[in-house]
């Protein structure tokens, strides 16, 4: 798989928002909205001349806590969610459908041992975003 030329991630009022740019998309009217999860997968990406599923679960379970097996699962749901939208091509873009994307509770990794907290029960932990949740807004 690969991203399609023309296809850039922007923030617009708080919301990461994929734009069309070039000739070649011009007839492009979707307006694509991404949660901060997502848009990371699709700066990391960007960056690639190609990806794979595999890739995608990689850069996952690199930078959130989550198992391999949902990382999988969410990172096929999101490559046919991109493909279904027209912003990725190749012949090894999954199929499936929006309704199939889970919603799976993830957190990014902590990188700084001093951020970490040591008694998780004593302290209120903030409500965790969902994956996928605004993927498509």
């Amino acid at each position: 798989m690969k991203v399609k030329k023309g296809f850039n991630l922007r923030e617009v009022c708080g919301e990461h928002i994929i734009v069309a740019e070039g000739d070649e998309n011009i007839d492009f009217s979707n307006i694509i909205s991404m949660n901060e999860s997502s848009a990371f997968l699709w700066e990391e990406v960007q960056k690639m001349e190609s990806f794979s599923i595999d890739d995608l679960v990689n850069i996952l379970c690199s930078q959130y806590e989550v198992d391999k097996e949902t990382a999988k699962k969410d990172a096929e749901a999101l490559a046919a969610q991109w493909g279904k939208a027209g912003i990725i091509e190749g012949n090894d873009v999954p199929e499936g459908s929006i309704e199939t994307v889970s919603t799976i509770e993830t957190e990014p990794k902590k990188r700084d041992s001093a951020t970490i907290k040591t008694d998780n029960s004593a302290q209120e932990q903030p409500k965790k975003k969902g994956f996928f949740k605004r993927l498509f807004g």
